[in-house]
């Protein structure tokens, strides 16, 4: 008797050592699992935010206020405190993955028959509410993938491409079949839209539509080759001190306060409407234009720029 329960007791050591290595096994192959879908995942989404200096959520049915400084401050945006959205809408191509080391990797955009194809994307932030004309549709990133690793950044051109820009809009497949974002076949589709309106007493509008300027095509008889004012600028952005960046936590800002700084829409501070249609050589145009990375002499990308930059 003695004999049988010592035989039993050593079974059900063996059968419990056995479970406890197959647990131990089963936990090992769930680590190298999670390994093996870390080394093969990658960023496939990148949001973009839009802010006004302070103000993280502007939108078209309210008041823009984006202090800086003071709460005191007088002058918000525009030199307006009464500042009023009316379309922010802009198109990207040629996105890259930015490393510490400053070498860029691609970020292939995934096409999805509306918003993006694989070589261009439109991003959305109006809804058509309040004082906003555009669509009540919405978007706000863009997806794609690239290859795994640690990047500090991202970089970008504003704009459609040149070989996608001089097409007839009516029959291009989305997002390119927006008529309310083209011109004319020459000088090709609106790469931002941005306007407003201050209400300081009468309502005064101010518009910013970045496009190529001076194409020397004529309508559908003459094909545009060149533009001398290309106006896609590259925008190159980082973490501070160049730490990992992750998309999620940190969305890349589109800061509206920014893009019209040093205007002056506000008539009761001497200011009044604005108009800046791609016009380089006009006044009006150079401050947009250098706030967005755009030389305004020839339509190249400027070493700096004041309109995007990764959230703090």
């Amino acid at each position: 008797m003695k004999k049988l329960l010592y035989m039993i007791s050593i079974a059900i050591f063996v059968f419990a050592n056995c479970k406890e290595k197959e647990k131990s096994d089963d936990a090992t192959n769930l680590g190298l699992l999670a390994i093996v879908a870390n080394l093969g995942s990658g960023i496939t989404e990148i949001p973009f935010q839009m802010v006004a200096g302070s103000d993280t959520a502007p939108k078209c049915n309210q008041l823009t206020t984006g202090h800086s400084g003071s709460v005191m401050d007088t002058k918000h945006i525009s030199e307006s405190m009464n500042f009023y959205l009316r379309d922010a809408r802009f198109y990207i191509h040629d996105v890259k993955l930015v490393k510490a080391d400053g070498s860029t990797v691609d970020f292939t955009l995934t096409s999805d028959n509306k918003w993006q194809t694989s070589k261009v994307a439109f991003l959305d932030f109006e809804d058509k509410t309040g004082d906003c004309t555009g669509t009540t549709e919405t978007n706000t990133s863009i997806k794609g993938t690239a290859p795994s690793g640690s990047y500090v950044g991202i970089q970008f051109k504003v704009g459609v491409p040149f070989d996608l820009n001089h097409l007839n809009s009516t029959t291009a497949d989305a997002p390119l079949n927006n008529s309310a974002m083209f011109w004319a076949w020459a000088s090709g589709y609106i790469f931002m839209k941005f306007d407003w309106v201050t209400k300081d007493g009468a309502s005064t509008n101010g518009t910013f539509h970045l496009g190529s300027g001076g194409c020397n095509g004529s309508g559908t008889s003459i094909l545009t080759t060149s533009c001398t004012y290309p106006n896609r600028p590259t925008v190159t952005i980082k973490t501070s001190g160049s730490v990992a960046w992750n998309p999620t936590a940190n969305p890349v800002y589109f800061d509206i306060k920014s893009l019209v700084s040093g205007t002056n829409t506000n008539p009761n501070s001497g200011g009044a409407a604005l108009t800046c249609m791609a016009g380089n050589t006009t006044a009006a145009c150079k401050t947009l234009l250098n706030n967005v990375g755009v030389n305004e002499t020839d339509g190249a990308t400027l070493t700096v720029q004041s309109a995007f930059y990764l959230k703090p």
